[in-house]
């Protein structure tokens, strides 16, 4: 054989042989690298369980609360802006309130500040007589020129029926009022009223208006967590 030619078969043949031993190699690195990922998967397979835990507990913790002493009745106290307390020009010779949240929705020509309110007080007196039916629809159309008559407002009527509040029968009147050409922060604005009946103290009535600009959902929320 042509000594030229069997040096190139050898050094075909080593290049063949080292090749072979790379790629064994690198199999053995790339096995070796997946047994330690799957073990990391492993271990960091029992960490999101504690994680989750944690994170589910902090989920669970009680929203802040209204809880007004005089009608028993409690409900969630909103994040900014809402605040704790109705302020005294919210009280009329209607309804002094006993407990409740506001938030500033803007102002009204006038320089009057203009609230989403939620607000709650012992039924007054005239209307604990009536059905509660009756007594929630008396205080919603009492309260409407005490508290929209200082702006042109029309009102629609969206739901009357029978609620359960804290396991107590109930009856909620809801409606919206709209306030055509006011040039204010909002067009409109969501409202209900209801009435409890209470076996151990007087009726109870929690109020709740709420202007677009603060939000349906603060409206929803609001009337979901009386209790």
């Amino acid at each position: 054989m042509d000594p030229a030619l069997d040096a190139y078969s050898r050094r075909r043949r080593r290049r063949r042989l080292w090749h072979a031993w790379m790629m064994s190699g690198f199999a053995l690195v790339t096995l070796a690298a997946l047994v330690v990922i799957g073990r990391i998967v492993l271990h960091l397979d029992e960490l999101p369980a504690t994680a989750s835990l944690s994170a589910a507990t902090a989920s669970a913790r009680p929203p802040a609360l209204v809880t007004d002493a005089t009608t028993g009745l409690s409900y969630d106290l909103l994040g900014p802006p809402w605040r704790d307390g109705c302020p005294r020009s919210l009280s009329t010779h209607l309804l002094k309130w006993t407990g409740g949240e506001v938030a500033v929705a803007g102002t009204i020509w006038s320089g009057r500040t203009w609230y989403g309110s939620a607000c709650s007080a012992p039924l007054p007196a005239e209307f604990r007589h009536d059905s509660l039916s009756r007594a929630a629809a008396g205080v919603a159309s009492a309260l409407e020129p005490l508290y929209y008559g200082p702006l042109r407002h029309s009102r629609s009527a969206l739901s009357s029926t029978a609620v359960r509040i804290g396991g107590r029968p109930a009856w909620m009147v809801s409606f919206m009022v709209r306030y055509p050409g006011q040039h204010l922060a909002w067009t409109r604005e969501f409202a209900a009223v209801v009435v409890v009946s209470r076996n151990e103290r007087a009726p109870a009535v929690y109020y709740v208006a709420v202007p677009g600009n603060l939000g349906a959902g603060a409206f929803r929320t609001l009337l979901s967590s009386v209790r």
